[in-house]
């Protein structure tokens, strides 16, 4: 009968992982191992308490998984895509709290403070990663403008008050979704494994742990987006540069050229260029082609010529002389 204790939670997790393509399998794996570990002392109970218990749970994920959710205002078929894997997780977060365990008729309860939990936090890091956003829109402001409850039939009730419904849209993104999600899982790792999947294991100096979840969540994305920024700067200001010295590097050859051109030495080329202010750098006029006189031109002999030619042409200079 222990076994029993566990299906439900492992069918929820495989339709997860259905819902959800951003992880490697092995995570579903180990999460599958960590419901078998947890559920152990499950199988102390009482056989009547266990098979309430159950019940329950098996109610509880049934209506997670195929009941629809409601949201107002009406949002994107996209972002309600990204609810629903959110609901799935908030719905697998909160079977291990500590107290669901001992009560489970508190679950529900439990489900929809995480789902609003997740929600503030999203919504915190759009408005700071968002300049377009109102200053006041702080944690607080979330907590009392979403909320979450169910209906009398078991649907999850969504409501976001007194912001638009665009911002709802352009702020839960597949990003923002995954990067909650491996912030409260793994192990509950928290934001040193968002760190480490994020920003290549490498820290942020600047940004400081702790403090409420949302806020802590927030502060990181903020911290991100600033590093992410100022990388595109620096390569645009590097692509910048380097397209100025390959125009400096072409019109320096092309002057070396018309320079040498002109009869100037590389020696008298260099000396003028670092000696001279670069608004003041000319080039010499090229030296016309000089017609060559047909009188002063010496016939050279072509090869392979008998030597009785050459001794005509010699004889012929010799008289003009």
């Amino acid at each position: 009968m222990g076994t029993d204790l566990i299906i439900p939670e492992i069918i929820l997790l495989e339709k997860m992982q259905e819902t959800d393509r951003n992880f490697a399998p092995a995570l579903w794996d180990g999460l599958k191992t960590e419901v078998i570990i947890a559920n152990e002392e499950e199988n102390k109970l009482p056989a009547p308490i266990r098979r309430k218990k159950h019940m329950l749970l098996s109610d509880f994920i049934n209506k997670a998984i195929n009941q629809p959710m409601e949201f107002s205002p009406e949002l994107s078929p996209e972002v309600q895509k990204q609810l629903y894997r959110l609901h799935l997780f908030c719905c697998q977060q909160s079977i291990h709290c500590p107290e669901v365990r001992h009560n489970p008729l508190v679950l529900g309860f439990h489900a929809l403070k995480e789902m609003k939990l997740a929600l503030t936090g999203i919504l915190i890091s759009y408005r700071l990663i968002d300049p377009s956003c109102p200053y006041n829109w702080n944690r607080t402001f979330f907590e009392n403008n979403i909320l979450t409850h169910k209906s009398s039939d078991g649907h999850t009730i969504i409501s976001f008050k007194n912001f638009p419904a665009d911002i709802v849209n352009q702020a839960i993104t597949e990003e923002l979704v995954t990067d909650w999600l491996i912030y409260r899982g793994y192990g509950h790792n928290g934001i040193r494994t968002l760190m480490d999947v994020k920003n290549h294991l490498q820290t942020l100096p600047d940004y400081k742990r702790g403090g409420h979840p949302a806020d802590e969540f927030s502060r990181f994305e903020r911290k991100m987006r600033e590093q992410f920024n100022r990388k595109e700067l620096r390569k645009e200001e590097a692509l910048d540069l380097e397209f100025r010295k390959t125009l400096v590097r072409t019109v320096a050859e092309q002057t070396a050229a018309q320079m040498v051109a002109s009869g100037m030495s590389a020696q008298d080329i260099l000396a003028q260029a670092f000696a001279t202010d670069i608004s003041k750098l000319t080039c010499p006029p090229a030296k016309p082609a000089a017609t060559p006189d047909k009188k002063s031109q010496t016939p050279f002999p072509k090869p392979k010529q008998n030597t009785d030619y050459i001794e005509n042409v010699i004889s012929h200079l010799l008289e003009e002389e």
